[in-house]
């Protein structure tokens, strides 16, 4: 399709004298299109310099009417000279786009085009003449930054003439039976483009164009805007200077060159012509208005909808003259917009659902960031933020608090929530035009004065409408209000005010890394003394022309527990659940505290919450812990199978753990621990107890921004049931030592453990008792490694004994009886006797626990003994009863009580429980001499009666000799032989 290029070169015609009525007395000359309806409009009066007209169809109609001629030379009104080309819809890329590039590669010269007319010299020629603005608008320049367009222009990609770096615009359906006015539909996937008529040349007189967009198609969750803009100031030129009569001596070249200088117009600075485009938020001229500029040379500001649908009005008035600008440049008249579409949450407070009145609910129990509208605003438009914090899940109403605390002094707070501001930021820029002060130079100068044209405030409280003050603060309404506290009572007020100048609280660090970036305190931000906080967003200019943004961190603080505090306070987290002040005894569901200040991003260090369950008289609790969460540390918890218990392993900073009180006021004992940071821990985890007093305690410490009620919480469900009656028997021993036979009664009895607690708090226990270890946990320990024993395959039964210290440590073991062949024992000391010093474990319990778990009838013992260390300085005098290999001093009464405490047995040896070893020391010494006499005596005399058998026995011997000697002489023949008794006598 061919169109046509007119040149005027040089053009007068009567005088021109205004814009609105009668402006060319003398005659005029009246353009028209074929295919067109005739529109009227009129121009007359001098050029300034070449002007150009493009056709939108194939032909035009040139009227000129001549009503007055002059009669001599100074007042000569009638002179043209016209030129015409015709193009083709390809080579009218400003128009229609899709620039080619073989096209583009010759714009490298621009030398070369400044005696040509074609198209393409009004981009280069205009973006030289930008160039003295400090900004270059040539299309050009615009690709000379794409590496893509840039790389094209290689000889590589010479073979594909028909590639574009732009693709072809789409103008729009034209109405039938309108001359200009267009209908754009789901831009989000075309090129759309708003254009002037005739653009790039001079538009007609004397017509209006509605250019009407709107977006059909959107997906689903999304909320649909449109966007208007042009970034290229070259491409808007709209007349907006007043030429005045031929009367006037022509204008100077200074005085064409400041009076046609680049600048964009706005609101009551295009009344002179009468030609300007006016953007509206919505599709019909009685939605407000957002934007209304002319001129030309500047980018547009970009203009949004609040919704799927824009309308942008374009108006000129019926006459006109042709201005131009210097004679060495060509500008392009018109305008052309560009239009984008952006999609947003349906349900983000990124846009207003009603354009009056501006308003956005906030409700709900979580938290979020806040920013201004994504649309834009038109002047005077007040909107308002209404935070309210609203409850997710259902509060716990088995406690008839309104019947029974009330006469113990316990009220519920005045608000479940408060509600938490941060500003992390708030500008409001210069008036439209304007350089700011501030990003001059490389000091700069701080602006000091306060500027309130656009501004928010935060109101302490709920409103329902824009309130209508005579100041700022809106301290002559209302009250002078008290400083701002926790807790106090809602007054709505105003609590603070944003405007430009002013240095309010702001967090602004967590823009740079709201991650890990140190929590927003208190004196940082705001907290509500109700449930809601309203702000106020009001501005008086267009945001269009004065962006004025914001963006706060909020969030619903929930100060809901379930229970009865135990001390009082809201930011007391410690809680009660008494079985007497409940109406119903079915299970109930409890959780742990969400008030984000008592957590590390609300600048919270450590926490410690206690939830205490009171049964009454023969009751017991059952708890189910059914999810728990501990992030942003390593930890897991497992199920011990053999006894049903669960044990934390890995960073215990944060976890959960059950405790039972055996006795009303004896100690806690742990009796589980859980934490949960990969969902990888053995749940829900559940537990009986023994008694009627049970604590679950909620510990985290070393807090950091990550750690909130998020990231550390659990859900539980507790019950009060009946306990077995018959179980009367104590099992809380005191003494320095004891010895316990297991005698089975009911069944439901044999697991009560026994609880065994030294006399003062300067004695340690040990117990003993015969079985096979199966392991150990220590929560102390690195990493809480279970220690396994490797005798478990051993073990006959499946009863199980578990001992228990005060600080968590518990060694699992299979109990034997006493006529096992296994020998094997299993022993426990108190917390603290490993550590040293002593004195340090002084406010430490010394108490130890003994539990069967699935007792079977069998003949099982375990003893015990209170132990005391032995003194480490050789000076100091050491105990007379001790066990060598504990290094302890035991009691005298363990010793020789013909139980075997000591490990080796040495309370029970000979030396150790003879009577004899037990007289006083002077008789034993005594008799101790006696006995050494005695022995000597009898010594000696023993000596003296062998010595005395030694002699006699010698004498015999040598008489015999003798006797045997004198025989031998004798002869045998003449000697009588004569009997040796004889002989003797």
């Amino acid at each position: 399709m061919k169109r046509m290029e007119v040149t005027l070169d040089s053009f007068t015609i009567g005088r021109f004298t205004s814009y609105m009525h009668d402006g060319c007395p003398d005659g005029y000359m009246q353009i028209a299109e074929s295919a067109r309806t005739p529109i009227g409009g009129m121009w007359c009066g001098s050029s300034w310099g070449p002007v150009l007209f493009y056709s939108e169809t194939r032909s035009l109609i040139f009227t000129i009417k001549l009503n007055k001629l002059a009669r001599d030379q100074s007042g000569y009104n009638f002179d043209f000279r016209i030129r015409y080309k015709v193009l083709t819809k390809d080579s009218s890329v400003t128009r229609y786009g899709g620039i080619k590039l073989e096209e583009l590669r010759q714009w490298h010269n621009r030398s070369s085009f400044q005696s040509q007319y074609a198209i393409e010299d009004f981009t280069n020629s205009s973006g030289a003449h930008s160039d003295r603005y400090g900004q270059d608008f040539s299309l050009f320049s615009a690709y000379t930054n794409n590496k893509t367009f840039m790389d094209s222009l290689t000889p590589a990609v010479e073979r594909n003439v028909q590639n574009y770096t732009e693709p072809k615009y789409y103008l729009g359906d034209l109405i039938p039976g309108t001359y200009c006015s267009r209908i754009f539909s789901d831009c989000d996937r075309k090129a759309c483009r708003l254009q002037s008529p005739n653009f790039p040349g001079i538009y007609p007189r004397n017509l209006t164009c509605y250019y009407a967009v709107r977006q059909h198609e959107v997906p689903h969750g999304k909320h649909a805007m449109i966007l208007v803009k042009q970034t290229k100031g070259n491409l808007i030129w709209i007349s907006s200077q007043d030429t005045g009569t031929n009367s006037k001596p022509p204008p100077s070249t200074v005085e064409k060159e400041k009076k046609f200088e680049p600048r964009l117009k706005t609101w009551s600075e295009c009344d002179n012509i009468q030609d300007y485009v006016t953007v509206y938020d919505g599709y019909t001229t009685r939605d407000p208005i957002v934007l209304k500029f002319c001129g030309g040379g500047q980018a547009v500001p970009q203009a949004t909808s609040s919704g799927p649908e824009l309308l942008v009005e374009f108006t000129t008035s019926p006459f006109g003259t042709f201005t131009g600008t210097s004679s060495n440049v060509l500008p392009l008249y018109g305008f052309q917009l560009d239009v984008e579409v952006i999609f947003v949450d349906v349900l983000s407070p990124t846009y207003s659902k009603n354009k009056k009145p501006c308003e956005f609910w906030i409700r709900g129990a979580g938290r979020g960031i806040l920013e201004n509208p994504r649309h834009s605003l038109a002047p005077n438009t007040t909107c308002l933020y209404h935070l309210q914090g609203i409850g997710v899940f259902k509060t716990f109403d088995h406690l008839s608090l309104s019947r029974r605390t009330s006469a113990q002094g316990i009220h519920q707070p005045l608000s479940r929530f408060k509600v938490w501001i941060s500003m992390m930021k708030f500008n409001l820029d210069l008036d439209f035009g304007k350089m700011d002060e501030t990003s001059v130079g490389a000091i700069g100068v701080l602006q000091t004065q306060e500027d309130c044209s656009g501004m928010l405030r935060i109101w302490d409280g709920a409103l329902r409408e824009p309130p209508a003050c005579n100041d700022l603060n809106c301290v002559s309404d209302v009250s002078l209000h008290p400083l701002l506290s926790h807790y106090n009572h809602n007054s709505t007020n105003v609590i603070a005010r944003y405007c430009r100048g002013t240095v309010p609280r702001t967090c602004d660090r967590s823009n740079i890394n709201e991650t890990y970036a140190r929590p927003c305190a208190i004196s940082e931000s705001y907290v509500s003394s109700s449930d809601s906080i309203t702000l106020e967003l009001k501005n008086t200019e267009s945001t269009v022309l004065r962006p004025l943004e914001f963006k706060l961190k909020y969030e619903f603080i929930d100060l809901h527990q379930d229970g009865l505090p135990l001390v009082g306070g809201e930011i007391d987290c410690n809680r009660k659940f008494v079985s007497s002040l409940m109406e119903r005894k079915d299970p109930a569901i409890f959780r742990s505290v969400r008030n984000t200040f008592l957590f590390g991003r609300g600048g919270t260090r450590n926490l410690k919450c206690i939830y205490k369950f009171e049964g009454q008289r023969g009751e017991r609790i059952r708890i189910k812990l059914r999810k728990v969460t501990t992030l942003n540390r390593p930890c897991m918890s497992r199920v011990d199978e053999d006894i049903n218990r669960s044990f934390c392993y890995g960073d215990t900073n944060a976890r959960i753990e059950i405790f039972e009180r055996p006795y009303h006021d004896s100690i806690l004992l742990p009796r589980g621990c859980l934490c949960n940071s990969s969902n990888s821990s053995h749940l829900p985890v559940e537990y009986t107890s023994t008694s009627r007093d049970l604590e679950v305690h909620l510990t985290a410490i070393n807090m950091t921004t990550l750690d909130d009620p998020d990231a550390i919480n659990f859900e539980g469900m507790f019950e009060f049931i009946k306990g077995p009656a018959n179980c009367k028997d104590g099992r809380r021993k005191f003494g320095p030592s004891g010895t316990i036979h297991m005698t089975f009664g009911d069944m439901e009895c044999r697991t009560r453990p026994w609880l065994l607690e030294p006399s003062n708090g300067n004695k340690f226990l040990y117990v003993r008792l015969k079985a096979i270890f199966l392991r150990k946990y220590y929560p102390k320990k690195a990493m809480n490694t279970t220690v396994i024993g490797t005798s478990s395959y051993r073990c006959q039964t499946k009863a199980r004994v578990v001992l228990t210290t005060s600080e968590g440590l518990t060694i699992t073991a299979c109990p034997l009886s006493l006529d096992s062949n296994v020998y094997e024992y299993v022993e426990i000391f108190s917390a603290g006797w490993n550590e040293r010093p002593i004195y340090s474990m002084a406010n430490r319990s010394k108490a130890i626990s003994v539990e069967y778990l699935r007792p079977e009838n069998g003949d099982f013992t375990f003893n015990w003994m209170e132990l005391v260390p032995r003194p480490v300085l050789s000076i100091a005098e050491d105990c007379q009863y001790k066990c060598s290999e504990l290094g302890a001093c035991v009691n005298a009464s363990v010793w020789c009580d013909d139980v075997v405490h000591c490990p080796s047995g040495d309370d029970e040896t000979f030396l150790q429980c003879s009577a004899i070893m037990k007289l006083p020391t002077e008789i034993l010494a005594t008799l101790c001499l006696i006995i050494v006499f005695l022995c000597c005596a009898f010594a000696a005399f023993a000596y003296k009666r062998f010595a005395y058998h030694c002699r006699k026995i010698k004498r015999k011997f040598r008489g015999a000799s003798v006797l045997q000697t004198r025989l031998k002489s004798l002869s045998s023949m003449d000697t009588a032989i004569l009997d040796e008794k004889e002989v003797i006598c």
